[in-house]
């Protein structure tokens, strides 16, 4: 799945142009770390879509600059609101911004949400640029102890639902 998500993601950028694009994607993998106790976590976004959105949250023209504090925040804000997970149906507020990374329209961010006990039940939910975009789609891949998971997201499906055997 890892593979089809990279090739997918680079098949978007080949197509994507500097001005308004036609795909409106996200792509996360998320892992959980046994020995850090933490689902590590990276996001690939467009950074247009992102200054969009940064821009609509925080009512003031953001353009995207990489790892300044200030840029951070407002992102991690976003994260927070956005991208919420639910682990034994409590709801993890905290979400640890590692950085970004940017590589030429695509903008990966990485970032960890701790969580040291077992998982029962895991719940998702992605609004990553849904109120932006109509036709915006957010794909999940979660591995947790080998076992794989992928979650699609689009407006009408905000929230994904699955329990550990």
């Amino acid at each position: 799945m890892r593979i089809f998500a990279i090739v997918f993601l680079y098949l978007l950028l080949l197509t994507h142009k500097s001005e308004a694009h036609k795909f409106y994607t996200s792509v996360t993998q998320m892992e959980f770390n046994e020995n850090e106790k933490s689902f590590q976590i990276t996001m690939n976004v467009f950074i247009d879509d992102l200054e969009i959105a940064l821009t609509q949250a925080n009512h003031q023209q953001v353009k995207w600059s990489n790892d300044q504090p200030e840029l951070n925040k407002k992102l991690l804000q976003y994260l927070t609101n956005h991208f919420v997970v639910s682990i034994n149906q409590q709801t993890i507020k905290q979400i640890n911004l590692i950085g970004t990374q940017e590589q030429k329209d695509l903008l990966t961010i990485y970032f960890e949400i701790p969580f040291n006990k077992k998982v029962a039940e895991f719940a998702i939910e992605n609004t990553f640029f849904l109120d932006l975009f109509p036709t915006q789609t957010n794909m999940v891949n979660l591995t947790y102890f080998n076992k794989k998971h992928s979650f699609l997201f689009q407006k009408n499906q905000t929230k994904q639902f699955f329990t550990i055997n």
